[in-house]
């Protein structure tokens, strides 16, 4: 799974945590998540999807990413780089 939101009140869109909540109660064992995000000042949203993730039963074996409000085109170098490590290329 490949989870990802904009860090909104230090914490995370109201859609995907409602759909957290729903996978959370079916049980997931032995998966592989990786969490992605955006920020202006304080950049929860990673920390708080792996954390979910987490508790939803997934393995988040790298720290996330995460970019600066609109990503330049460093970060999005960076975000590509981490796809191809996600997908395993």
């Amino acid at each position: 799974m490949v989870l990802g939101s904009p860090t909104i009140n230090r914490g995370i869109l109201t859609s995907i945590a409602a759909i957290m909540e729903e996978i959370r109660g079916l049980g997931f064992k032995e998966k592989k998540a990786a969490v992605f995000g955006t920020y202006g000042w304080s950049g929860e949203s990673v920390k708080v999807l792996k954390d979910l993730a987490e508790k939803a039963g997934f393995t988040v074996p790298e720290e996330g990413i995460k970019a600066l409000w609109n990503p330049d085109e460093d970060s999005k170098r960076e975000c590509f780089e981490y796809g191809k490590k996600v997908a395993g290329i």
